[in-house]
């Protein structure tokens, strides 16, 4: 694999980067004086924005000798975590009179509801 094919994909490298520093309870400061990239730099990296393929490469291999990775590792990597979207669901007693859902609510209200009376049917 070739610098050059890192430098194309400037964009996805520098996701790769923040996800680096993040998976690995770094800072930007930290990950900055780790790699002795100066922190500007080091966000034009992240956020794919080094124009020139010299100072790229030098950068570049800065990380992979501090990560101890290669270029393909770099171009590939994947997240340790993952963020996940979870549904949060607070029911309450405590809503005023007169209080009507909106339509969408009532909607997975319902839902939620036919779900429960599956279960029912299915557990007891």
């Amino acid at each position: 694999m070739s610098m050059e094919l890192l430098f194309e994909n400037r964009k996805l490298i520098g996701k790769n980067i923040l996800n680096i520093i993040k998976d690995n309870g770094y800072t930007k400061s930290s990950f900055s004086r780790l790699t002795n990239i100066s922190r500007p730099t080091l966000d034009k990296l992240i956020k794919g924005e080094v124009d020139s393929l010299a100072t790229f490469k030098t950068h570049i291999q800065k990380i992979l000798e501090s990560q101890d990775m290669n270029e393909e590792q770099l171009l590939n990597y994947v997240p340790k975590y993952k963020t996940k979207k979870e549904l949060v669901f607070a029911l309450s007693d405590n809503a005023p009179e007169n209080h009507a859902l909106n339509p969408k609510a009532q909607e997975m209200f319902g839902i939620l509801e036919d779900i429960v009376h599956m279960c029912e049917l299915y557990y007891n």
